[in-house]
């Protein structure tokens, strides 16, 4: 391990340096390049009641990655996914799709890793098809409630394919993210996720793509599809179960409120969880709605809301957006009442240079859970606070390592 960094300690020395980006650049037509994207972060959550477990998060993601583009809208990355948390000595082998329990067997020594491999062709301007590791920067479009941010750097992301499209009124992700796979009488089940989410803006403008747009109004959609079982396994095929999550809402945004670059929206959402076959889950179908205002400016992103849930699962949100105890399973919430706040604070470490898209950023974050007295509940616990504080660090600089000429 330390010979491998040493290695790419050297070819920072002798590379040029570039912002990284998500998108293809044509000019990096044949050129091949080093991405070194890492995550350091520190989240301290003290969460109360049975709801939710607490814990503290500090450590770093490191995926560094050769990436060549052989065309001007193909690129091909492949490397390794690192994660190390401070103190932690043996991982799990398998994939972390959160913060894993832990398992004394199959263990990696000091550092957490996983293969990454991507495979990006970009069919137009606003079209994107991937390939194995698939994108997950921008939580699929999805809520709050359906997918917990903490996600970014806690798990290790998502293999599969994807669609995304990105347009000035329409936006819209369709991913497959694949999470275990059968071998001839597995002794484990298959699983996967279906997805599809996104935002058609009604006044015709999406996020603000136009300069002299003042309001736009959204309407936002999502299905997730959550698949256990296989033909391959050994476990009876009357034993696959098939779960979804899901939500439709409308958003309303006015633009440059006090600066040009600043927006107040008001959004409505409705949620809803469904055990669609076979599923062992206390709760066959939820629900929940979840009003809440958010502002964005320069450096601040900061929202509030209310959520008011019945019978409802979320499988990638945090679990206060869930009736079911993570603590205890036996203490279930038939109704769930909370305020939810959320504040981030970005320091852009570029100076002057990428004040809206940093190659180097510290955020400042901070979630709030006031979970209201709630009578229906078998817990005899009484309303109170929960919250989580931290710091991320995130660098994305991308090295330049040889530009391949034509062959005549």
């Amino acid at each position: 391990m330390k010979q491998l960094l040493c290695i790419i300690s050297a070819i920072f020395l002798f590379c040029e340096i570039n912002a990284q980006s998500i998108d293809i650049d044509p000019q990096n037509e044949k050129t091949l390049s080093l991405n070194v994207p890492v995550q350091t972060f520190f989240k301290n959550n003290e969460y109360k009641r049975k709801i939710a477990y607490g814990y503290t998060l500090g450590g770093f993601r490191l995926i560094p990655h050769l990436e060549y583009q052989p065309f001007t809208n193909l690129s091909f990355s492949l490397g390794i996914n690192f994660l190390r948390y401070w103190g932690a000595n043996e991982y799990g082998q398998y994939n972390f799709i959160n913060v894993p329990y832990y398992s004394d067997t199959n263990t990696q020594k000091q550092l957490h890793w996983k293969p990454f491999f991507r495979a990006n062709w970009q069919i137009n301007k606003k079209l994107n098809f991937v390939m194995g590791n698939i994108h997950t920067e921008h939580s699929h479009f999805l809520p709050v409630p359906l997918y917990n941010r903490e996600l970014l750097y806690s798990s290790d992301g998502e293999e599969g394919i994807q669609l995304i499209y990105n347009g000035e009124s329409w936006r819209n992700d369709l991913w497959l993210n694949w999470q275990n796979f059968n071998f001839y009488n597995d002794v484990d089940r298959e699983s996967f996720d279906l997805g599809i989410s996104g935002s058609l803006n009604i006044t015709g403008v999406c996020n603000g793509y136009s300069p002299d747009d003042k309001y736009s109004l959204d309407a936002d959609y999502s299905f997730i599809w959550h698949h256990n079982g296989g033909e391959l396994d050994t476990i009876s095929t009357l034993d696959l179960d098939h779960w979804s999550n899901g939500h439709i809402g409308i958003t309303f945004s006015i633009y440059k409120l006090f600066h040009r670059f600043d927006n107040l929206t008001f959004s409505c959402d409705y949620l809803f969880s469904k055990d669609m076959k076979n599923s062992t889950l206390p709760f066959k179908s939820g629900h929940a709605w979840f009003p809440s205002v958010k502002y964005n400016a320069k450096n601040w992103n900061v929202a509030i809301g209310y959520y008011d849930s019945k019978d409802m699962i979320t499988f990638y949100g945090t679990n206060f957006f869930s009736n079911l105890a993570q603590r205890d399973k036996t203490v279930t919430y038939p109704h769930n009442q909370m305020l939810y706040g959320s504040i981030e604070y970005n320091i852009s470490l570029n100076g002057r240079h990428e004040i809206y898209n940093p190659t180097y950023n510290l955020a400042i974050v901070g979630e709030f859970f006031y979970k209201l007295d709630d009578k229906n509940s078998i817990e005899t616990e009484t309303k109170g606070l929960s919250f989580g504080l931290g710091v991320v660090l995130t660098a994305k600089p991308k090295f330049q390592m040889y530009k391949f000429k034509n062959l005549d």
